[in-house]
């Protein structure tokens, strides 16, 4: 998805960039680091603030006086870190977005989308302008995707499924499988078979190994701007509201509606028919079993409101 390159930027040019004011002695940035592997000539970035929305800082301490011993440094970062950091500083109020825009901007290329030729990608299949399909993907005819999207490999897409524009599906999932419903009956298992699709909507980023389960009658829904993790399950009827996070290892069980804005921590469980309120953030291993109220933090085993978010 992005190559590095060959770059050598001056801080002058960086600074601009950002709509900084720089004056001093210039010199040129070779590339981007972090604290944990500092080199000469490059660029990077602390902040405490991991997640802004949420108020999550970071837990790791860092040994800032060894930034002494390497020239031509450049650390973006904000005011309440700057005293402490014995080099050339940019401050910014959100310093991982600024860096991740120097990043995107000088430091790395978008690798050019193309089909592979041994992706199946069967008639029938609407695909918008420039997208990507990674090799042994299969996509399944009635399938629509918008323009701009990285399918990457062996992925497969089955179903009425309909996916957006400028959207990124890491390899080995699984988009439109069937559902598990199953009613005892007798000695047997009955199978609910599931009819229902999948709509996915713009800018979407899902991670490698997700299963996302069609709908039981109706649809399981991804609106614009959410953004889900490596091994996540995602189960029928599910819908998860615009610019949620999901990160890696959750379930959410079918029927469970997560509202726009939510963060579901590592590994968090979410029961069925389960409604996660807008803005609510879910902790680490948490196991919901009932409703969360909006921008309500809750976390535990079975998960507890711990405090409103303010």
């Amino acid at each position: 998805m992005f190559t590095k390159t060959k770059a050598n930027v001056p801080v002058s040019k960086i600074a601009k960039f950002l709509g900084i004011k720089f004056i001093g002695r210039d010199f040129n940035i070779k590339g981007v680091t972090s604290l944990d592997s500092l080199k000469d000539s490059h660029l990077l970035f602390f902040t405490e603030m991991i997640n802004l929305t949420f108020n999550l800082k970071e837990k790791k301490k860092f040994k800032f006086s060894n930034l002494k011993k390497y020239s031509n440094v450049l650390m973006i970062t904000d005011k309440e870190n700057a005293s402490k950091i014995p080099c050339l500083k940019f401050l910014s109020k959100n310093p991982r977005l600024d860096f991740e825009k120097v990043l995107n901007h000088f430091f790395v290329k978008k690798i050019k989308p193309t089909i592979h030729p041994t992706a199946v990608v069967e008639k029938g299949v609407i695909l918008g302008n420039n997208i990507g399909i990674g090799a042994h993907s299969f996509i399944e005819k009635g399938v629509k995707i918008g323009n701009n999207t990285n399918i990457l490999h062996n992925v497969i897409i089955t179903g009425k499924v309909t996916i957006g524009s400028d959207c990124v599906i890491k390899s080995n999932s699984t988009i439109g499988s069937e559902g598990f419903g199953f009613t005892r009956d007798g000695k047997k298992n009955f199978h609910f078979p599931h009819i229902g699709g999948i709509l996915i909507g713009d800018r979407v980023w899902l991670g490698s190994n997700v299963s996302i389960e069609k709908g039981s009658l109706e649809t399981t829904i991804i609106n614009d701007d959410v953004v889900v993790d490596d091994l996540v399950q995602i189960g029928h009827n599910v819908k998860i509201g615009r610019s949620s996070q999901i990160t890696a290892g959750c379930v959410i069980s079918g029927r469970a509606v997560i509202e726009e804005g939510c963060w579901l921590a590592p590994n968090a469980t979410i029961d069925n028919a389960v409604n996660i309120g807008r803005n609510a953030l879910i902790g680490m291993g948490s196991v919901v079993r009932k409703d969360v109220s909006e921008n309500m933090i809750v976390a535990g085993n079975p998960a507890k409101e711990l405090r409103k978010k303010k």
